[in-house]
Parts: structure tokens; sequence; C-alpha cells
């Protein structure tokens, strides 16, 4: 009986201890895929000083894991922007990318031309919660390749025009049309390129930083398809965007202008991002670049055949085609990107603009400007959701890098040596074509 009963007793032991190592087994494996991953950089996508590189990121994961007991969130601080896309490329090679990280906008279509990325479109059809009308039309296009969604849209930067209001004071101009022409902004560049100081150099100057890019875009340009496999340059349209470039550049008679010249205040207009007017207009950083003059930005000028539109920049948060976490990945993406709160820290925390119209268009964000802008002003909240609005996507096929130094290089060249702008785009056509076909 005795030996009958300690079998007992050590069959059950065997038991219990089979069941509590089971338990711990399965524990362990639930704790492992309640642990998601995220990748981030330090410091602004757009090349800007970044005061609050972490706040927002924190914010967002304090409120992810709020909402989702038991997970956490974990991820590697302190890589930098400029070393971030190297180390993203690693990783993945590896196999120990993040399950969700960020992609910045010249490495989507090198990214998404891979199998790194996890296509998205089934997430964003079956998510009854989930509304991609939201967002402004270019920030969302911009993650997509091909017909397939890879990146949901985080944060955007428009191009939009500086204007030294300063100078254009001192020269008798003090309004410009809200739909101003490329003929009023030649005549404008044209009345204020002059000798300031008599010595027979022209050292004040219409524009700089104006390029084959913003005049393709204001006059109806559209250079490539959708997946960048052809081309087409010699369009009337492309051709009446080259003869501008020529003609504002006539103005400057030789002379090289450049940002600097902004900057020291001897330009009237130039090109810039968003992020550029945020950062270096306002306090919070007590970086006033401009000091000399007074700073304002307005729509591109649009060509006869355009709009007053421009591209538009998008960083991207995507999913890792590996992970093993695939519900909580996209959930954490939508806490980022679609989640009114988070999305509105952005005018708070960093350069850009919110993705989302409700968030940008909101008497909330309208404030939030105001404050950052300070003493000259806040920007007009309907200049920013009107270009987000009418903006169109940037490239991002997976060439697009180097097939834009080719069109850089041939319309320099057509511009250098007087060349026939229809013939010059014919024979950057034919080398880009070549290059695409390769």
């Amino acid at each position: 009986m005795k030996k009958k009963f300690m079998g007992k007793r050590f069959a059950a032991g065997v038991f219990i201890t089979a069941v509590l190592a089971a338990a711990t087994a399965s524990l362990c494996y639930f704790q492992h895929k309640r642990t998601i991953s995220l990748g981030f950089f330090t410091g602004s996508a757009w090349d800007v000083p970044d005061a609050y590189t972490y706040q927002l990121i924190d914010d967002a994961v304090e409120k992810f894991e709020a909402g989702h007991p038991g997970v956490k969130v974990e991820f590697v601080s302190g890589i930098q922007k400029d070393d971030y896309s190297e180390y993203i490329a690693s990783a993945l090679i590896k196999g120990s990318a993040p399950d969700v990280f960020f992609v910045l906008p010249e490495d989507f279509s090198m990214f998404a031309g891979t199998d790194a990325l996890m296509k998205l479109d089934g997430y964003i059809d079956r998510d009854t919660d989930y509304d991609k009308s939201r967002y402004y039309k270019a920030s969302f296009e911009f993650g997509n390749i091909s017909g397939s969604q890879y990146g949901i849209p985080f944060e955007s930067v428009p191009q939009m025009m500086f204007v030294n209001k300063t100078l254009l004071k001192n020269e008798g101009i003090n309004e410009i049309p809200e739909d101003w022409t490329w003929e009023d902004f030649y005549e404008i560049c044209d009345r204020v390129t002059k000798d300031i100081d008599g010595n027979g150099i022209e050292d004040q100057f219409g524009v700089c930083g104006y390029t084959w890019q913003h005049a393709f875009i204001t006059n109806g340009v559209d250079a490539f398809d959708e997946n960048g496999t052809s081309c087409d340059l010699h369009s009337e349209n492309a051709v009446e965007a080259v003869d501008f470039i020529k003609k504002i550049n006539g103005l400057t008679k030789g002379n090289v202008v450049t940002a600097d010249d902004f900057d020291k205040g001897n330009v009237a207009f130039m090109p810039a991002l968003l992020s550029d007017y945020r950062t270096y207009k306002p306090y919070p950083w007590n970086i006033k670049k401009y000091k000399n003059f007074e700073l304002d930005c307005i729509t591109l000028p649009r060509g006869e055949k355009g709009n007053n539109k421009s591209t538009m920049s998008t960083l991207l948060l995507v999913m890792n085609s590996r992970t093993d976490n695939e519900v909580l990945a996209w959930e954490l993406i939508k806490t980022f990107c679609y989640d009114i709160e988070i999305q509105s820290e952005i005018y708070t925390y960093k350069e850009g603009a919110s993705v989302l119209k409700t968030v940008t268009d909101s008497t909330t964000t309208m404030l939030s400007i105001n404050q950052v802008l300070s003493e000259e002003g806040g920007m007009d909240i309907n200049l920013i959701t009107s270009i987000m609005e009418y903006a169109e996507p940037d490239y991002n096929f997976k060439d697009i890098t180097s097939v834009r130094e080719m069109i850089g290089a041939g319309i320099d060249d057509i511009v250098k040596n007087g060349t026939d702008s229809k013939i010059g785009l014919q024979m950057a056509e034919k080398r880009v074509r070549s290059f695409l076909e390769e």
C-alpha cells in the first residue's frame, strides 16, 4: 500500500511539474509576443534643429501601452538621422529590424522595392475604425508604390516660397497677389535686382534656389508615370518651364546667388520647406536666423498651364514584413499616424505639419502655430491647409535620386549653353529613358 501511495505521489508530482513547465513556457511565449519594437532616429527628418525628439515618441508609446495592457514597446534611442538609413538597412539584412519603424522620404522607394516592408492594404480595408480619407491626399499617396500601400504618413512638409518682406517694402512692393503668376514673379524679380552699393555690380536679387522642379510642378508637368518606368520631358508644359528658368536666371547676369545671400537679406524670394519656416522664424529656439528682415511665406507662383501648388515630402511609418506582431504593429502605427491627440503634438514638438486634415485645419492648431511664431504673428493656417490640400506627392520610385540629378544636369546645360529647350529636353529624356531601362 505504501509503495502504491508513493507511486501515486510521484506521478502527481511529475504531472504538476509538467503543468508548471508548460505554463512557464506558455508565459514566456506570451510575454515575447507582447513585446513590440519601434525604430526611430534622433533629430529632424527635414534637417533642421529638433529639441524635442523624444517627447512625441514617449507620449505616443505611453498612450499605446495604456491602451494595450501587458504590451511593452521597446526601442533603441540615440540613433542619429545621418546614421539611421544604414542602421535600418543593416538590421533588415540581419533579420533584426524593428516591428515598426520610421522611413525617411528619400529611403522609402528603396525599402519598398524589396520584400522588407509589409503591404498594408489588407489592414486598411479591414479596419472599420480607419478612414484614409482623413489624410491629405499627397501625404497618403506618398506611401503607395505600384498601387500598394507600404507606408502610413506621419508628418509632411510642403514646399513654399520664402519672402523678404522688408526688401519688398523698401522697393515699394507691399502686396503679392494670392494666385500670383510667373509673370508677376518675373516682374518683381526684375524690379528688385540692382546695384545697391553703387560699385557697378548687382548685389540685390530677386530669387535664389528656384529650380526646374519648382517650374515643372507649377506648370502642370507630369514627368514620370507612377512606377518611374517611363518619362516625358519634352512636353509643351516642360518646354515652357525651362524657358521660364532661362528667363528668370537671366536677371542675375552671371552672378551666383545663394541661400547665404538670402540669409543676409539681399534676396527677395527663396523656395523652402514649411519646416524651415517653422524652425527659423519663431522663438521656441531663439534661432531667429533672419534677424535683419521680416520673413513671410506664400505659395509658389504658377505658370500659364499650372497652379500655385508644390510637391510635398512625407515621413512614413512602416511594418517589417517579418514581424510576428502584425496586429500590434498596425495598432502602434495608428497611434502615431491616426490619433488626433498625438498628431496634434506635431505642432508643438516637430517642425512639419500633421497629415490629418482635421488636425491641421483646427482652431487648436492655429493657436499652437501662433504661439510658436510669437512676435511677428502666426502663419495663416489657411495657407498651410490650402498648400497641403493641393500639393502633389513627391516622386518616390526607386531611382528617383539619380534621375533627378540627370535631369538637373541636363537642364543646367540647356540654360548655360542657350540650347533650344525642346531639343535639350529631348536629349535629356533619351538619357533618362536609357537609364530607367537598364
